[in-house]
């Protein structure tokens, strides 16, 4: 199977619904982004090990480090292998330097680990090409974007509708029109 590498470059709070995160994962190479919906926890997780800071105590992913290290366990790679029924599924790579083991994860979870021992996250090229899209122009200028007579109740009925049927694209563009609309009244 061919893989690509792939970065964590940001958690977005859900639209619509905001007990839930977008993680967006991003290939450099194809110049595409890969929404990944995430809880609460782990959002808060990877937002921590993407600034560097640690919870105020040790959470579930510092056990599973500290345990690793218990066992000279190395972890090698994350691998995000596939997506079914709108979940993505990941291995974990692991290592004691003489025998490889492959281990099931949520690919939330491996996330958060691959950033908190600093190893590459991979995605399977057919993955990456299902769930991927490129986006249009990420510095989207939305001076006259609004149409006319566009309501913030019009636009958040929009948005609802463009994450339940995971457009994350249109979502995002959507987004940034109620934030101006929001704005604009202030």
């Amino acid at each position: 199977m061919n893989y690509k590498k792939v970065y964590p470059t940001e958690v977005l709070q859900g639209f619509t619904n905001t007990a839930m995160f977008v993680l967006m994962l991003y290939d450099p190479l194809g110049d595409k982004k890969v929404p990944v919906m995430i809880g609460e926890h782990e959002a808060e997780m990877i937002i921590l090990e993407q600034e560097r800071q640690q919870a105020r105590r040790p959470m579930t992913y510092e056990i599973i480090v500290s345990v690793l290290d218990a066992f000279a366990l190395s972890l090698k790679l994350v691998r995000i292998d596939r997506f079914e029924e709108g979940i993505f599924y990941a291995t974990l790579v692991v290592s004691d330097g003489f025998n490889t083991k492959e281990i099931d994860a949520r690919a939330s979870d491996a996330v958060v680990l691959a950033l908190r021992l600093s190893v590459d996250i991979e995605m399977a090229q057919t993955v990456l090409d299902e769930t991927g899209f490129t986006p249009q122009n990420n510095d989207i200028e939305l001076g006259n974007t609004l149409s006319k007579g566009e309501t913030l109740e019009e636009l958040e009925e929009e948005l609802h509708i463009c994450e339940e049927n995971e457009d994350y694209e249109r979502a995002d563009e959507i987004l940034k029109k109620i934030e101006k609309l929001k704005n604009s009244h202030k």
